[in-house]
């Protein structure tokens, strides 16, 4: 099943000290299922009009995140591990370790929210505790 919907992405990052950072964003995305893994593609422009794909890959209890383009990365989510992700921005490579202590979903007749709380690291020392949130509404 591939349909269009809406899709409303709310970063939140925490520094050690505790300053507090919130990015939001929302994007047409395509929806699709399959082999039982639920997946969302869109594209989101930069600042300087170059284009980075998207791929939100979640298949119980495991949340993906692909990105290409002018920043380029793939963040694996699973609870109770932390996976090693390099993170490639026009500036440089940075190779950082994800955390993750929970990933829940809500799912509903019209919409999906799906969210993970993790913790950035470099050399296992915490840089930052974060959550996202994405949430998939069916348009019309």
């Amino acid at each position: 099943m591939e349909k269009q919907v809406f899709l409303t992405l709310v970063g939140r990052q925490r520094s050690p000290e505790g300053e507090e950072t919130v990015t939001e964003q929302s994007a047409e995305a395509q929806y699709s299922e399959r082999n039982g893994a639920l997946y969302l593609l869109y594209e989101e422009k930069t600042q300087d009009g170059g284009r980075i794909r998207n791929r939100i890959k979640y298949r119980e209890p495991l949340l993906e995140l692909t990105r290409q383009g002018a920043v380029t990365t793939r963040m694996i989510f699973e609870p109770g591990r932390e996976h090693t992700t390099d993170y490639a921005t026009p500036f440089g490579l940075l190779r950082l370790g994800v955390r993750t202590a929970a990933v829940e979903t809500d799912c509903g007749t019209d919409r999906t929210k799906i969210s993970a709380r993790y913790t950035l690291t470099d050399h296992g020392e915490p840089i930052s505790h974060c959550e996202i949130y994405i949430f998939v509404q069916n348009r019309g």
